[in-house]
């Protein structure tokens, strides 16, 4: 719950409704989740509290650690379900990657929570929890770590949740996180970026391109053939316009797929009207689960150099945690063997 919903919950049982206000900070701030132990309210409140309502954040499990730190872990949701969460750490800077849908609906033919569909949405409290849970565990700072909506699911598809766990991050009676540190990644649900560009409060924005045609990017992200690309790309510039703020693209590079020249010069070509920077990202391969592969690093460094060489500003995300599949796209919760993990034709 936001303040004002805290407020209204303790006033309907007959308290003062700066209680909520109270609550807000034992649960957000100091991420206390025992009444009994939100010491400055009335006992009988916190009585009611225990009673009538949840304060929990989920359960972590480790799943796996890569060979470079990496961690992923398993969460066990309040609402019922699992979903996955990861932990990253690179030259003294923290990530967390959390969750916002058990599953996905999109169905992107690179990503391996695809294969599991969309089983529900989470709340903004199961998605809050996973940076809490991950906070308390690894005993970080609230202002000296970042956040990317890039785990399991569509940000932009669980509009009013993914929001409202983000005000609450970025409130300083909150997480205290500055917005600047939270970034939402969308595989370009047109509509709903244009209603991020009127929000007061947002994450930065990524938009994942990954094909510079409309042909392609269907195939690949089958939300293209709902919003083909110039729609896309319209809903870009309205966002830019609306805030004033570049966004960054992401490219998922497939060997053979994206990244033959024709395709590489129509991006070059939409990329120049934009104000916006690119991300490569080399594929992170599933094998015998997604039928693609990398590019080979010589292939992607030649790619980074030649929309160099065309204004283009762009930099590569290498992966981290690949190992540990805990890297882009390779979130899921399927048991082992299922055939919704095999690769399709």
């Amino acid at each position: 719950m936001e303040r004002d919903a805290l407020a209204r919950f303790v006033e309907a049982r007959g308290f003062p409704p700066f209680h909520g206000r109270q609550i807000y900070r034992w649960l957000y701030a100091k991420r206390t989740f025992d009444p009994q132990r939100w010491t400055d309210l009335p006992a009988s409140l916190r009585a009611a509290v225990a009673a009538e309502a949840r304060a929990e954040p989920g359960r972590l499990e480790p799943a796996a650690e890569a060979a470079d730190g990496t961690r992923k872990y398993r969460v066990h949701l309040p609402e019922g379900g699992r979903a996955e969460a990861v932990y990253m750490e690179h030259r003294g800077r923290v990530t967390l990657c959390v969750s916002s849908q058990v599953g996905c609906a999109l169905g992107c033919d690179f990503c391996l929570t695809a294969r599991m569909g969309l089983v529900r949405h989470m709340t903004s409290g199961e998605i809050l929890g996973q940076v809490a849970a991950l906070m308390d565990l690894h005993g970080l700072d609230a202002r000296r770590f970042n956040v990317v909506f890039m785990g399991m699911g569509e940000p932009l598809h669980n509009y009013d949740a993914v929001m409202a766990a983000v005000r609450i991050l970025v409130d300083p009676e909150g997480f205290g996180l500055s917005r600047r540190r939270l970034t939402l990644s969308t595989a370009g649900l047109a509509p709903a970026v244009e209603r991020l560009a009127q929000e007061p409060v947002r994450p930065r924005l990524a938009v994942s391109l990954n094909a510079a045609s409309d042909a392609l990017r269907a195939r690949l992200m089958p939300i293209g053939r709902k919003y083909p690309l110039e729609r896309l790309l319209q809903a870009c510039r309205v966002f830019a316009e609306r805030t004033g703020e570049r966004f960054t693209f992401e490219y998922v590079l497939l060997a053979g797929v994206n990244d033959t020249e024709d395709e590489l010069a129509r991006l070059g070509r939409i990329l120049r009207r934009l104000p916006a920077k690119l991300n490569l990202i080399p594929f992170n391969p599933v094998p015998g689960r997604l039928p693609y592969e990398a590019p080979p690093r010589a292939r992607v460094l030649a790619i980074r150099d030649r929309l160099l060489e065309q204004g283009v500003p762009v930099s590569i995300r290498w992966s981290r945690g690949l190992d540990a599949r805990a890297a882009c796209g390779q979130l899921a919760v399927l048991p082992e063997g299922a055939a919704a993990f095999r690769a399709t034709p």
